[in-house]
């Protein structure tokens, strides 16, 4: 029978590559958390890490019980918010992935609200790009993810939350600023500044101007909205964004979106649940005000 505590210190530090960070988390010494994880390698009579120059990583058989030993735990994190919710939501994690658009521009917001109705309630938010996002919530490290790109998985229950428009920006004395009415054919040509690669808006920008029949000459790559913003203002190409990304922009005239008369890109924004774990108290209070 597996011993549990050796379990969890050895997840943590298949999780962290590092005795030393595992052991900090979990409050232990690094000569503790080597111990275990040794009596541990010894039970099952298998090697679980690899020690490297810089730090560990899993094994084979590390990484088949790192995954499930990641579900065990969160099962038993289920189990302890079902008895926290008898308290009144007292007590409790909820940890929410977002795409970088909805978790910066759209949850904090509704994370406020959620935090003041439910002060006992930790809150973890998680933002990366769309397929970063969909990774985490699959390896059981999220609760519920908010997307912005294309989703299919079947271990997911994919529900639509909102709409969200995208629009061209350019810095305010770009040439395609100055002009009255645009269609889609005059941005052929125009260097793009883009989101990174797994980026939903850029799917979902490349997916719209390919319908259109405009190529995209991209001149730069960037890991964010903001870095995106901040290179358009300098001039440095056009970009495509969510318009819930670029008020504070719009409103100092540092950007100006291209008014474009045959083009109008909208894309749903999703909810995204494991589709074999049931919602806990915390999350299914979450989803009750998000849906608001």
């Amino acid at each position: 029978m597996l011993n549990i505590h050796l379990v969890r210190v050895f997840a943590a530090v298949a999780e962290h590559g590092s005795f030393t960070r595992a052991a900090e988390a979990l409050s232990i010494s690094q000569s503790a958390a080597s111990r275990d994880v040794q009596e541990l390698e010894r039970q099952l009579g298998l090697p679980l890490l690899e020690r490297r120059a810089r730090g560990v990583a899993p094994t084979e058989a590390g990484v088949l019980l790192a995954d499930h030993a990641r579900r065990i735990f969160d099962i038993e994190r289920l189990a302890e918010e079902s008895l926290a919710a008898l308290r009144g939501l007292q007590r409790g994690r909820l940890a929410i992935g977002a795409s970088s658009t909805i978790g910066i521009y759209m949850l904090p917001p509704l994370l406020g609200t959620f935090g003041r109705r439910y002060p006992g309630i930790e809150l973890f938010l998680d933002i990366g790009n769309t397929q970063q996002i969909v990774e985490r919530i699959l390896d059981h490290r999220l609760d519920v993810a908010f997307l912005e790109g294309p989703v299919e998985s079947s271990g997911l229950q994919i529900t639509p939350w909102r709409e969200d428009d995208l629009v061209v920006i350019a810095a305010p004395d770009h040439p395609l600023a100055l002009r009255q009415q645009l269609l889609a054919a005059d941005l052929a040509g125009a260097p793009f500044v883009l989101r990174e690669v797994g980026s939903g808006t850029r799917e979902v920008m490349e997916q719209a101007l390919a319908g259109a029949g405009v190529a995209v000459k991209a001149v730069m790559e960037l890991g964010s909205t903001e870095a995106v913003k901040q290179a358009v203002a300098a001039d440095l190409g056009i970009s495509i964004v969510s318009r819930y990304t670029i008020q504070l922009e719009l409103a100092a005239g540092r950007l100006a979106v291209l008014p474009l008369g045959d083009l109008r890109i909208q894309r749903g924004l999703t909810c995204a649940q494991l589709a074999d774990r049931p919602a806990s108290p915390a999350l299914a209070m979450w989803l009750n005000l998000a849906q608001a």
